[in-house]
Parts: C-alpha cells; sequence; structure tokens
C-alpha cells in the first residue's frame, strides 16, 4: 500500500511510482498467484532473494521500474520496466512489463504502461522505446498496439526463455508517436481524419484448421514442421482440443471441434526463406510427405499438406517476378 504523494504519475484509476523493499511481500503474493498467467512468457521473483535482486538491479543507471498500483485501495496491479537505457544521440530504451491476476481483463495495465510511457519521454528524456514479445503471446501484443507501438520486424531466436531461445516481434513507439496518439487517439499510420471507430483496432488473421488426431497433429506441426505449442484448451478432460502452435510469425489455430473449419482448408504465408525451410524438411524423417519446390510465376511455393488435407503454401515472392 503507500500514499498518493508517492506517484510520479496519475490516471483515472492507477498511478505509477518506483519499487521498494517494502513492496516485497505484496510483489511476491502477487506474482505467485500469476504463474498461469505469466507462464511461459514472464518469470517474475517469486521469492525473497529473487526480489531484493531484481530490485538491486533496478538501481542501475541503464533500467528503471515502475509498480503500477490502483488508487482505490493502493494494490499492486503490474509492473513496467525500462532496460539498456542509453542518453546521447540514441535516448533509447526497452520495455518488459506484467499485469497480475487481479487486473487482467479490467484495463489497469493499458492506462499504467501510458502513464510509464509519458514519464520515460518527458521525465526520463527518452526519445523512443522497445518491446519484443514473442509472437504467440497475444495479450502483450495487443497492449502494445493499444499503446499505439507499430510492428518493425522480427527477430529470431532472440532471447533465451524457458529453456530455449525463442523468436520475437519487434515493436516500438517514439516520442512523435506517443505525442499524437495521447492527443488525437490515432493509431500510428492513420491520420485524424480517417481514424477508425474507438477501441477497434485489428491486429492479425489467425487461420484455424480442423484437426481429428491429436497424435498426428504434434508429429506434423511440432515435430516436422518446427512450431511451438502456446497453449492447450479443453472444456473438460476428454473434451475435444483446441490448441494454438507457432513458429516465428507463423500462427495457426488447431481444433477438434465440430464446425470450427472445414477439413481441406488452404493458408497461404509469405517468408523468406523458402529454399531454407524446404531443405530442414527433407533433412526430417517425416514418411508422409516429401514436398517440392515450385515457381509459379511470382516467386518460389512450397506447398505442405497436414494429415487432415489442409493445406499451407509458404511462398517467397521474387521481386524480379512482381507483377
Amino acid at each position: 500500500m503507500t500514499t498518493s504523494d508517492r506517484y510520479l504519475a496519475r490516471g483515472p484509476r492507477v498511478g505509477i511510482r518506483h519499487f521498494s523493499a517494502a513492496d516485497r511481500d505484496e510483489f511476491i503474493a502477487a506474482a505467485r498467484e500469476s504463474t498461469g498467467q505469466h507462464h511461459p512468457w514472464l518469470s517474475p521473483p517469486v521469492t525473497d532473494d529473487a526480489y531484493d535482486s531484481y530490485l538491486s538491479r533496478l538501481q542501475e543507471p541503464q533500467r528503471a521500474g515502475f509498480l503500477i498500483c490502483e488508487l482505490d485501495g493502493g494494490r499492486i496491479a503490474g509492473f513496467v520496466t525500462v532496460n539498456n537505457i542509453v542518453h546521447g544521440v540514441f535516448r533509447c530504451g526497452a520495455i518488459g512489463y506484467g499485469a497480475f491476476a487481479r487486473a487482467a481483463g479490467r484495463g489497469l495495465m493499458s492506462e499504467g504502461l501510458r502513464l510509464v510511457l509519458r514519464h520515460a519521454f518527458e521525465t526520463l528524456g527518452l526519445h523512443r522505446l522497445e518491446a519484443n514479445i514473442q509472437p504467440g503471446n497475444a495479450r502483450s501484443l495487443a497492449l502494445v498496439e493499444r499503446a499505439g507501438f507499430r510492428l518493425e520486424g522480427f527477430s529470431p531466436d532472440f532471447l533465451f526463455i524457458d529453456g530455449a531461445w525463442r523468436d520475437h516481434e519487434r515493436w516500438a513507439i517514439t516520442c512523435e508517436l506517443f505525442t499524437r496518439r495521447d492527443r488525437t487517439g490515432t493509431p500510428a499510420g492513420n491520420t485524424p481524419d480517417r481514424a477508425p471507430a474507438a477501441n477497434v483496432a485489428f491486429r492479425r488473421t489467425v487461420p484455424v484448421f480442423r484437426i481429428f488426431d491429436v497424435a498426428k497433429a504434434h508429429e506434423f506441426y511440432v515435430d516436422y514442421l518446427g512450431c511451438a505449442i502456446d497453449w492447450e484448451h479443453r472444456f473438460e478432460p476428454g473434451m475435444p482440443l483446441y490448441t494454438q502452435v507457432s513458429r516465428g510469425g507463423l500462427v495457426l489455430h488447431l481444433s477438434e471441434h465440430h464446425g470450427d473449419a472445414t477439413p481441406g482448408s488452404t493458408v497461404h504465408t509469405e517468408l523468406t526463406g523458402v529454399r531454407e525451410l524446404h531443405a530442414e524438411l527433407a533433412a526430417k524423417d517425416y514418411p508422409y510427405l516429401r514436398p517440392g519446390l515450385e515457381h509459379d510465376g511470382f516467386g518460389t511455393c512450397l506447398t505442405l499438406t497436414d494429415p487432415f488435407g489442409n493445406q499451407l503454401r509458404f511462398h517467397e515472392p521474387d521481386p524480379s517476378d512482381r507483377p
């Protein structure tokens, strides 16, 4: 709990303030309660020693840490850190963040993140903030997009998380983008006279494929294609599976539920490195498929058919053959 004079900035429902040793017990309890929500995306400290070490690192000049607290009662709703701060001509930092389960779905994290962004740009004097996010972390991607970040690129094998090197999308926001969003409510890339309806932001399309056998789906999508299982859902044990798999920017939903999708569907995906992907797959011991490369007049195409008749067409455009 805290008093209002410790807040660096306040919004309608939350305020932001620095971490302190006095926050250890509440922070650890909230982090433990939120383990299911955080895994496998982040691992905030859940022991006294881990919190003390975390707090010590936040005192370093290239870092800054902020707690997002509810004004009504002062409970910690989440946190944002700014890491790898560089001043001079760069004036940049990389943010990390997490919402606790008690705040999920209430919009408190979005409000708090906006306060931190304003503080970073106006008080810390930064010009640019970056966020690196795993493609399967839909909540995190939605948070930065609502805040006005723009997608700038993709970094394979970027960070070592949960025992493996993970791909990440690179998102960023500058002081100018934030000021424009703050003034007009218009996302980056839109002009005020063409502003979309409030609270509508199309972010990505995720295809749904119908599957009939979980083991065969894992054999194809995980063992052969190299996707990771981001999450799985069943309403009850023994009920049909609905799951998300991803590899970099390729994100798919696979469903055993009748009516979710039509078997034999096709998804077209543009990529770079289609020949490298073909060589990778050809080297695997998958007895049901031996795909070849084709040229369709616009680029090179690799077509895979999963065990359920769904097709994935991986297409690398050839600049010399564009229409």
